[in-house]
């Protein structure tokens, strides 16, 4: 597996390079399978974020995607943090095949209600920049202009999949969602974590309505 690491906001000593590569080789135990390993160790210059300037993202590539991320004071303790997530990640996965094997009810038996999802607000981010140094695909950090509140963007091309193909990718991600393309209807979709072993899908589709206001526009 190739591991490529990157420092943002900051030089990554060769001592801490050495601690992630004896890291990763319990990675390479657990997913055999995967090709390559990004490690972004990034230092957060705000002084009102000082008990969490060290962040470690790991993201683990290879038929999937596994990735995982923490946050301390020491880059030491960032490291070890994001490790431990990567491998529950890979347990809970390993976990929820097991149950599907054993005739756990399908997906589709799940139910989807709106009303227990977050609302969005309204605001909308005026800019976006990479940051400096930034590999192709990387996450962009999203500023909304006038307040504190910082949004992370990345945009990357998916393969349509099954619904459970996409819980197994959400999972591995360690997110309480995941938006896909649905192989069997091919529309725009997202499944959420509910409550223990349930999970809830959502399909989009465009409504009569807006194609007509589009195809008149």
């Amino acid at each position: 597996m190739d591991i490529a690491i990157v420092g943002r906001h900051t030089k990554v000593s060769e001592d801490m390079r050495q601690k992630i590569f004896e890291k990763m080789e319990k990675v390479e135990s657990l997913a055999p399978r995967a090709t390559r390993a990004d490690v972004h160790v990034v230092h957060e210059r705000n002084p009102k974020q000082a008990n969490d300037r060290e962040r470690v993202e790991i993201t683990v590539r290879g038929r999937g995607v596994v990735r995982a991320e923490a946050t301390a004071e020491d880059r030491y303790v960032a490291l070890d943090g994001a490790m431990q997530k990567l491998t529950e990640q890979l347990r809970k996965l390993h976990e929820r095949k097991a149950h599907r094997h054993q005739g756990k009810a399908g997906l589709h038996t799940v139910p989807a209600p709106i009303d227990e999802l977050p609302a969005v607000d309204g605001d909308r981010a005026t800019s976006a920049e990479a940051w400096e140094g930034a590999p192709e695909g990387s996450h962009r950090e999203i500023p909304i202009d006038g307040t504190p509140i910082i949004i992370r963007s990345k945009t990357h091309a998916a393969a349509p999949m099954s619904i459970a193909d996409a819980v197994d990718q959400m999972e591995l991600v360690g997110h309480d969602f995941f938006l896909f393309h649905d192989l069997d209807s091919g529309l725009a979709s997202a499944v959420y974590r509910r409550r223990g072993w349930t999970y809830g899908v959502i399909h989009l589709e465009q409504s009569e309505s807006e194609t007509q206001a589009r195809e008149t526009a």
